[in-house]
């Protein structure tokens, strides 16, 4: 596997026996599905090193002294986390419903579908969008007050802006360790003030982000559609240049966004009477292509202060 797959690759390659729960997990979360993955260095943790400064060779003279050359770096490292959560079912129910392993199976397609969106979100605002703000890799739009929509450019590069996984978890042919609790066996446990029998079972996987360089990030924030807060065609080529965009760069906003961005092509069409469909769709802005996502917030983000 490269080490440039994309999520949904991975997942599927090393989880042959639960590609329904890797098509739950994904369903709602192109952000993550399409996010590259590399094994991490060490298991939980991905150590990596940083340069810290360069000196270059000089023209100079025949026969001058030769300038020294030298570089310097620093080890660091990104820790991954775990994903994962338990479920219990009383032995009565589980009873109803054709045994423990046939409720949890019921449950799991609505669980992914939710921790899928989830961590996408988490992803998008904790991680990517938080780092292209706390670095003024952002435009502001001038919308103000908390009813903002923001968009964001990623230029993936393996070993500096990508995903993490330990290759130990994902290796073993699922994405996620499904282990019943107990050995499968009933136990007590206490549910809504009271002691019951029943039967358990928890999933557990790890992933995290290599955020190395702010080179490749960037963005535009407080865009306000409905006061006319919003980016001018400038902007949009600048964010993209902020982030060094190239074939590896993806743009990621909210769908309702990208509906608002069709005016920059409606605003140009041109129609002759026999012409009967109207298309003001975009895809790609400069080359670069559009994915949109429900996890972006709709209208609902606070200013940020730029």
């Amino acid at each position: 596997m490269s080490v440039n797959a994309i999520f949904r690759e991975l997942a599927v390659e090393n989880a042959t026996k639960q590609t329904e729960m890797v098509d739950n997990l994904l369903e709602e979360a192109p952000f993550l599905a399409m996010m590259p993955m590399q094994p991490s260095t060490d298991g939980f943790s991905n150590v990596y090193e940083e340069l810290s400064s360069v000196t270059g060779a000089g023209l100079v003279d025949i026969d001058d002294e030769l300038p020294m050359i030298d570089s310097s770096s620093e080890l660091k490292q990104t820790d991954l986390s775990i994903l994962g959560g338990t479920m219990f079912v009383g032995e009565d129910k589980a009873m109803r419903f054709g045994g423990a392993g046939a409720y949890f199976n019921g449950k799991m397609p609505v669980i992914m579908n939710k921790t899928g969106e989830d961590l996408e979100k988490a992803l998008i605002y904790n991680n990517f969008r938080a780092f292209a703000i706390d670095n003024n890799k952002v435009i502001d739009a001038l919308g103000v007050g908390s009813t903002n929509y923001s968009m964001l450019a990623v230029t993936w590069k393996s070993g500096v802006i990508s995903g993490l996984y330990d290759p130990t978890s994902y290796g073993n042919g699922k994405i996620f360790d499904v282990k019943p609790l107990n050995g499968g066996e009933l136990y007590e446990k206490e549910v809504d003030g009271k002691i019951i029998n029943g039967y358990g079972v928890r999933i557990k996987s790890t992933l995290g982000v290599q955020l190395a360089s702010d080179r490749y990030i960037s963005g535009i924030v407080n865009i306000d559609i409905a006061n006319s807060k919003t980016p001018t065609e400038a902007q949009l080529d600048e964010m993209l240049l902020n982030c060094r965009a190239n074939g590896a760069t993806k743009i990621y906003m909210h769908p309702a966004l990208l509906t608002w961005m069709y005016n920059f092509k409606g605003d140009r069409m041109q129609m002759v009477t026999s012409e009967s469909n109207v298309d003001r769709t975009v895809a790609m802005w400069n080359g670069i292509p559009i994915v949109t996502t429900y996890s972006f917030l709709k209208a609902a983000e606070s200013k940020v202060t730029v």
